[in-house]
């Protein structure tokens, strides 16, 4: 049966709802605006300005808080951004926030034996807790593998300063993109700030001759960064950095496959008597021709970054000694995590159990972590409910094919390079 409600209570709740709202209107509101400060009633908050630490420290503070729970290693790029090697300072809130990951009862560690000891891959990520980049440096270079054979030479060869032969320094090549020459005293304060780990990036394209043999000056002064670094008792990942002619075709491959094995021969050599905390890294951000960055990749590309990945792999482990079970770096292409690029990446095999770690590359959320991200929008402050989401995903996607593969992981490459926040409105 329907209910009908009475005419008369209809009406009386509706003059009720009336004069309380009028009672409303003329005083409680009423009070209040008279109660309030009118410069602070219509204030809006002060805009931020300077550089944004702050919220970079935010950033690299949940950056480390998922590397720590998927257990993975985070480098962070640094072209004197993070720490200035000149000065020898940093920004320290950015710092202290990537430490704040990192308890000491938990990542204290410290080689006590003497030589080489067997150490598998995932001891090996845990123990160097996280690490930092020497960019912009040893792996400086003026190379286009597009102009081998037309004589056509670097400007670094060109203008660079030159020795009493009139060669090319190293000096030259190390400082060519605004990098100080690197000291024991730099790679000590990076260590003492609490990293515990260096990736040394490193192009030898313009220092290789027509018989691929490694200038003996470039390989003493790559030998003297990685001596700074394990002197420190840090672990040194060291790789072929900006090395273009390492490009993920048929035709590359197989003109440059030679170049390649014999390079990693030589540093192998170089390297032989080394602990475990030396490790070879193979490549990086390798691509195709194209470079098609945003482009679907195709099979062929894939199959090819496999070759380099294989190569590098049996070319150390031919070499005997401590590189039989030393622990090794290969990537996808790009340096790219997606599920696509690591879609083959466990068919690259190892005569050695255990031993082989994947590298991939985060700059997650890019309009937040580049300063000029022409592509997407721009950002000099970190946005919790937008960011952590984006970066949250990436790691997702990570742990998805690292189960599959079954490797340790490190970011080789990940930062938010400070900018000024009236810079970026």
């Amino acid at each position: 049966m329907k209910n009908k409600t009475p005419f008369n209570f209809v009406l009386s709740i509706f003059f009720g709802a009336l004069v309380f709202t009028c009672c409303f209107i003329f005083t409680g509101c009423k009070t209040a605006q008279g109660t309030s400060d009118p410069a602070e009633t219509n204030s809006k908050p002060a805009e931020k300005t300077g550089w944004n630490d702050a919220d970079v420290a935010e950033y690299a503070k949940f950056f480390h808080s998922l590397c720590r729970k998927a257990g993975y290693t985070g480098f962070w790029w640094d072209c004197n951004d993070l720490i200035d090697r000149k000065n020898l300072t940093c920004r320290q809130q950015i710092v202290d926030a990537i430490m704040a990951s990192y308890p000491s009862d938990e990542f204290n560690y410290s080689k006590t034996s003497v030589g080489f000891v067997e150490e598998d891959a995932a001891t090996a990520v845990h123990n160097m807790k996280t690490g930092w980049n020497l960019g912009n440096t040893l792996d400086a270079t003026s190379y286009d593998y597009r102009k081998e054979g037309t004589g056509e030479i670097g400007w670094i060869i060109q203008w660079g300063e030159k020795d009493s032969n009139g060669k090319t320094t190293t000096k030259a090549f190390e400082t060519a993109w605004g990098m100080p020459v690197t000291t024991r005293e730099m790679i000590h304060y990076v260590k003492e700030c609490g990293f515990n780990a260096v990736r040394v990036p490193c192009t030898w394209a313009e220092h290789i001759d027509e018989n691929d043999q490694v200038d003996p000056e470039w390989m003493a002064r790559v030998h003297q960064v990685v001596d700074y670094v394990i002197d420190e008792g840090m672990y040194c990942i060291l790789n072929t950095h900006h090395d273009g002619w390492v490009c993920a075709t048929e035709r590359m491959y197989n003109k440059y496959s030679k170049r390649f094995e014999s390079l990693w021969i030589q540093i192998a050599k170089e390297f032989e008597d080394y602990d475990e905390r030396l490790i070879f890294a193979s490549m990086n951000e390798v691509d195709d021709e194209h470079e098609g960055w945003l482009a679907v990749t195709p099979e062929s590309t894939l199959e090819y970054i496999n070759k380099w990945n294989q190569l590098f792999v049996d070319t150390i482990r031919a070499q005997g000694g401590n590189h039989a079970k030393r622990n090794l770096v290969i990537s996808p292409k790009g340096c790219s995590g997606s599920d696509r690029d690591m879609s083959i990446l466990d068919k690259v095999t190892d005569s050695a159990e255990n031993h082989l770690i994947i590298e991939v590359h985060n700059y997650t959320p890019q309009g937040f972590c580049f300063n000029d991200a022409t592509w997407t929008t721009m950002s000099a402050k970190w946005l919790p409910w937008q960011h952590e989401g984006e970066l949250r995903n990436d790691f997702n996607m990570y742990e998805r094919w690292q189960k599959r593969i079954n490797r340790p992981v490190i970011i080789g490459e990940y930062a938010a390079f400070p900018k000024k926040y009236e810079d970026y409105k």
